[in-house]
């Protein structure tokens, strides 16, 4: 053989392996980007956002009051090698978009979490939940608590008309909040555009600033938390707000197998003046709980992940690690 059938020779060989890579290279790429469709078609089933970090066993955390997975940013970091974690952005809330529900928004999303916990095939994750947040999360251990490992409640109860006011009617509340949520189920758009429009002035937002103080010291956190107001939407934040008040789960916390951790503040709030008072009124709430630690922050305000972050950790690390 001469050189010449040589070099063809290898031509064709070298054409032959070029052409099988490059089939096997589409055969990848169309397998990859099928897989992303899929992943798409599944994520929007979901009404809520969630970023998803880290590695290990689950943990899902679930923020307050129109609050973003940014919540979290700083105890994401402290436990992403050990956990992978699932941090959600409520719908409506911090920029995401409404859910689409007429009505019971906030029982949408238990149900949602729910449905993403078994789709996902997570195995008994920890519940974080801080607030507004740990209300719902306290919702979805009442109704599914076979699904679920331990629970980290941070600054959130059962039933908040109760530690807020000294004496109240619960039946009269929730007639008056049933009243008030079914009539704004009747009002059209341009009535939500009008009162978020009044609730966003100058005005409003500079009085909207005093009242966050009371929640968190730092201006740069209370600038981020009215970033996160702003760009909620307001008909979700008020429905879903009103639904939360009319749940009462201080007997239905008996229904949670898992072991709970309540990290609770008693500074900002209006009715409690001491920690001494503010363990009196949490524990209360949680009477009917099988297997739960109270503690409380000596000084931290109610954004404990911002105001007492070492302690808020140490605490967890003990709960999660023993």
């Amino acid at each position: 053989m001469d050189d010449t059938q040589t070099n063809d020779m290898n031509y064709t060989i070298m054409m032959t392996f070029m052409k099988k890579y490059l089939i096997l290279f589409v055969m990848f790429v169309l397998l990859a980007f099928d897989q992303a469709v899929s992943r798409e078609k599944v994520n929007s089933t979901y009404s809520f956002g969630v970023k998803i970090v880290g590695k290990g066993m689950p943990m899902i955390l679930i923020p307050g009051f129109k609050g973003s997975a940014d919540t979290y940013n700083e105890l994401v970091s402290h436990y992403k090698d050990r956990y992978k974690c699932y941090v959600i952005t409520l719908a409506g809330f911090a920029g995401q978009p409404p859910s689409g529900a007429h009505d019971h928004l906030l029982l949408k999303q238990r149900d949602d979490i729910i449905r993403y916990i078994i789709d996902k095939h997570l195995h008994k994750p920890v519940l974080v939940g801080f607030s507004f947040g740990a209300g719902l999360a306290m919702w979805i251990a009442c109704t599914k608590p076979e699904f679920l490992g331990p629970f980290v409640i941070l600054d959130g109860i059962p039933f908040e008309a109760a530690v807020e006011a000294d004496h109240f009617n619960k039946d009269s509340l929730m007639k008056a909040d049933s009243a008030k949520y079914a009539k704004l189920l009747m009002q059209p758009p341009t009535y939500w555009k009008k009162r978020d429009s009044l609730f966003h002035t100058p005005a409003s937002e500079k009085l909207g600033f005093i009242e966050v103080q009371k929640l968190v010291s730092d201006s740069n956190r209370i600038n981020e938390i009215l970033v996160w107001d702003k760009a909620s939407d307001f008909r979700s934040s008020v429905l879903m707000n009103l639904e939360a008040d009319t749940l009462d789960m201080r007997d239905d916390v008996a229904k949670i197998k898992s072991p709970i951790l309540l990290l609770g503040s008693w500074r900002g709030w209006d009715v409690i003046k001491t920690k001494a008072d503010g363990e009196k009124r949490y524990r209360a709430q949680f009477s009917k709980a099988k297997n739960i630690t109270i503690v409380f922050s000596d000084n931290g305000k109610h954004f404990l992940m911002w105001e007492d972050f070492d302690w808020m950790i140490a605490q967890m690390d003990k709960f999660l690690h023993g």
